[in-house]
């Protein structure tokens, strides 16, 4: 089977680009062959438009000469949405299609849409072979606006061959874009008291986002121990990963992030929310920690716990390693798609 995959570059920033970037370099099959299309990357608008412009213009340059029989296409909301919808119906027309959804508010982007916008919005729901979704709320979720079959495939990670934990850091990271749906404003909000409890121990926040404001809201409360790291590349994080106690992500709307499963894998436990599928990765007291979105004083409660409790913090490390590798590797993930692509191109 030839597969066309459709969205970011690789080595664009986000999640979507990294689940890309491990089908690049994981995907092996003697029977599917993946070619990779971009409708996004860094750099300026010109640069992003020229991009997405190249990409409606090889579209089908690319099924004809590739003679691809599915196009798997990752989407999210707003504008993700509306570029890759038009991408859809062309794909449509030639082959089949597999729309894989990794939104994080796609809810909350239909029920702000206009009427007439809701119904686009489920007439291109109708027309995709399979939806692929992150979590089991996700697919409740999509099953009220399309009878298009949903199923369920978490994300994965690669497993390092060993814990990198280092479970005497005085380092609490998070990574991701920053700005409120991230939860960043709950983390400075309980920056100061988690500080008075451990004076050592700094906030590191690495992604892009809401920077400026961010900053500006640290020096206004005069945060001296949270740090804006910006955006990092492999290397840097490789080395911020083997000195970590926690990482949080404090999230008031997700999918499944892969910040989460890629420092569980690394034996860094989580404190994160009950949104979108992160319970499916994270049980409370177990394998890291839950909290309600927005909930401060539970976030601030559980991380001086948490740096008070050595024996807790090892628990949730060793368990943590555990649970992506029985439920979130990539060998195993890769199978999933290697049997949906099987079973995709035999309904023909």
């Amino acid at each position: 089977m030839n597969i066309l995959m459709i969205g970011p570059s690789s080595a664009s920033k986000g999640g979507i680009a990294t689940v890309i970037g491990n089908f690049e370099e994981h995907f092996e099959s003697d029977a599917h062959t993946v070619t990779y299309l971009a409708t996004w990357q860094e750099g300026s608008f010109t640069q992003r438009l020229q991009t997405t412009i190249h990409s409606f213009f090889q579209l089908r340059k690319i099924i004809r000469d590739k003679h691809i029989d599915i196009v798997h296409i990752h989407m999210a909301q707003q504008g993700s949405f509306y570029r890759k919808a038009l991408l859809l119906l062309l794909a449509k027309s030639k082959c089949r299609v597999i729309l894989h959804i990794h939104a994080s508010q796609f809810d909350i982007f239909y029920e702000k849409s206009h009427p007439l916008a809701q119904k686009y919005i489920r007439w291109i729901l109708s027309k995709p072979d399979k939806v692929i979704v992150l979590s089991d709320e996700w697919a409740t979720f999509y099953n009220t606006l399309t009878d298009v079959p949903v199923t369920v495939i978490e994300n994965a990670v690669k497993m390092p061959a060993e814990s990198t934990y280092n479970n005497a850091s005085q380092h609490i990271i998070a990574f991701g874009r920053i700005g409120e749906r991230k939860g960043s404003y709950d983390i400075l909000k309980v920056a100061n008291q988690v500080g008075q409890a451990f004076p050592d121990v700094q906030f590191d926040l690495y992604g892009d986002g809401e920077l400026e404001k961010v900053a500006a809201e640290i020096e206004a409360q005069q945060l001296n121990n949270v740090r804006l790291g910006g955006w990092i590349d492999a290397t840097a994080k490789e080395a911020i990963l083997q000195d970590a106690a926690l990482h949080i992500l404090p999230s008031y709307h997700e999918g499944l992030p892969m910040a989460i499963l890629e420092t569980m894998a690394c034996g860094i436990p989580n404190l994160s929310t009950r949104v979108g599928g992160i319970p499916q990765a994270i049980t409370d007291n177990e394998n890291g920690m839950l909290i309600e979105a927005g909930d401060t004083d539970q976030l601030a409660t559980k991380i001086i716990r948490f740096l008070e409790n050595q024996a807790m913090r090892d628990q949730f490390s060793e368990k943590a390693r555990y649970t992506i590798a029985t439920h979130f590797a990539i060998d195993p993930y890769l199978q999933k798609w290697e049997q949906i692509y099987t079973k995709t191109g035999e309904e023909k």
